[in-house]
């Protein structure tokens, strides 16, 4: 996102905008309230396409994220927002009815209303184009393999490399999407581009 543009205010109690935009500065200094979109991109394998944020980010330089996103800027809805980011950020265009909205979550401490969204991506991400000053590097993470990450970061506290992963709790985030997309995908969403889910093993946390 650049700095120069103008995000949208909101009311803190509804979530819907008040008319007055700001700039990322401003909004922070002056402690308002914002829209913003999570958007989680997974394959049929039930894989999640995680990236890494650029290393001279100001906020989590170098941490590991499982969805893509940003701010709702002057003149967006949530979901003109979410196909902007993908783009933005990996390069990868998506059709406004294959990008589903499946929750809403007012989150206090950050004073923001977040809107996530999941789509279905079954090419090959060496062909998709990052965006240099917000991501380092893409991979694909089975949800197992985030979860064993979160569980190590929770046990040893001694992680060099901090994990974002979902508005929540990511392994309850995991079996809401599975659902969501399953059932997407059996009304005919996706078309017949991809494939039935396949592999969605639920992550399962490690004993402490």
């Amino acid at each position: 996102m650049s700095h120069s543009e103008m995000l949208q205010v909101i009311d803190p109690n509804t979530g819907e905008p008040t008319g007055e935009h700001v700039s990322r500065k401003e909004l922070y200094e002056k402690k308002l309230w914002c829209r913003t979109t999570n958007i989680y991109v997974l394959n049929s394998a039930g894989q999640v396409l995680c990236h890494q944020r650029a290393l001279n980010k100001e906020r989590y330089g170098g941490a590991w994220s499982t969805h893509f996103g940003g701010h709702v800027t002057e003149g967006e809805s949530f979901k003109i927002s979410a196909l902007k980011e993908l783009m933005e950020e990996i390069g990868l265009y998506t059709l406004p009815f294959q990008i589903i909205p499946w929750r809403t979550s007012k989150i206090v401490s950050s004073r923001i209303w977040v809107r996530d969204f999941i789509t279905v991506y079954d090419g090959d991400i060496k062909k998709l184009t990052i965006q240099k000053e917000e991501v380092q590097q893409i991979k694909w993470f089975n949800a197992q393999e985030i979860v064993d990450e979160l569980d190590a970061e929770d046990i040893y506290n001694e992680k060099s490399v901090e994990w974002l992963a979902g508005t929540h709790d990511f392994n309850a985030d995991y079996q809401c999407m599975r659902a969501v997309l399953t059932a997407t995908i059996d009304i005919g969403i996706f078309g017949g581009e991809y494939r039935e889910l396949r592999n969605w093993h639920p992550p399962t946390k490690k004993s402490k």
